[in-house]
């Protein structure tokens, strides 16, 4: 008697995991797999023997004619080399996965307007990022790498350059080569000072963003600047902790 209830009851439990998961696929919060491209699983051994499952994703259901990629929130550690075939590419969008490296090829993505690496797991800015010239808008927040290459200078047509949440310590003097800067938001990093090439960058700089770090007032003369001298040449466009945020118009 007992065994004839409880097969009732898990056939109860079974149907009501089928309805429950139906009712989730209908209302949009269970994401459809076939609109999503599934990383392809790799396993290796790490310390202590430990296995350690990465995840690459390859690509191969998009068409080369692509503008506009986004796979974001997919627990992705690699991506593919066959990047360089989006030559058409100009937004590409991998925030939230555990990326730590970008393959060389993707600085043949001359269209590249976009590139969203936000909330990864990148220890080391990648060089290659220098090549992407036409490149506007770079999110980078939300790392763990202490420098920014020289390389950065190359991207004379960014607007906008979102590095808060890392933990810079320092920046390159090309940072003052970005002439076309609008927004550079350094937030919550381990900055001190800033070059003192900084004052190159445009009038049309809107937002100096420095909450979060422990800027000294006075910078080394000729090297570096501190609050004092970064309020002297912004002044309203440079924040500091304590400041009321203006956003751009």
């Amino acid at each position: 008697m007992n065994i004839i209830r409880t097969k009732k009851a898990y056939k109860v439990i079974c149907g009501l995991v089928v309805l429950i998961g139906a009712t989730l696929q209908s209302s949009g919060n269970v994401t459809n797999p076939e609109s999503v491209q599934d990383p392809k699983p790799l396993e290796g051994s790490g310390a202590g023997g430990q296995t350690v499952r990465s995840l690459h994703y390859s690509f191969e259901k998009h068409s080369e004619g692509e503008t506009d990629i986004s796979i974001p929130f997919q627990g992705i550690t690699s991506i593919d080399c066959n990047i360089k075939r989006f030559v058409k590419l100009e937004s590409l969008s991998l925030g939230g996965n555990k990326l730590k490296t970008l393959p060389p090829e993707i600085g043949e993505l001359r269209n590249l307007r976009e590139l969203n690496l936000r909330n990864n797991e990148f220890e080391i800015f990648p060089n290659i990022i220098g090549e992407l010239r036409n490149l506007q808008y770079l999110f980078f927040d939300g790392n763990e790498f202490e420098l920014l290459p020289s390389e950065i200078g190359k991207l004379e047509n960014l607007q906008e350059l979102h590095l808060n949440s890392n933990k810079l310590k320092s920046l390159p003097p090309e940072i003052g080569k970005l002439e076309n800067l609008k927004i550079l938001d350094l937030s919550c990093n381990k900055l001190s000072t800033l070059p003192n090439t900084i004052r190159e960058l445009p009038d049309s700089l809107q937002l100096l963003d420095l909450r979060g770090n422990s800027i000294l007032e006075v910078g080394e003369k000729v090297k570096t600047l501190g609050r004092g001298e970064l309020r002297e040449i912004f002044r309203g466009r440079v924040v500091f902790d304590r400041d009321a945020l203006r956003r751009p118009q």
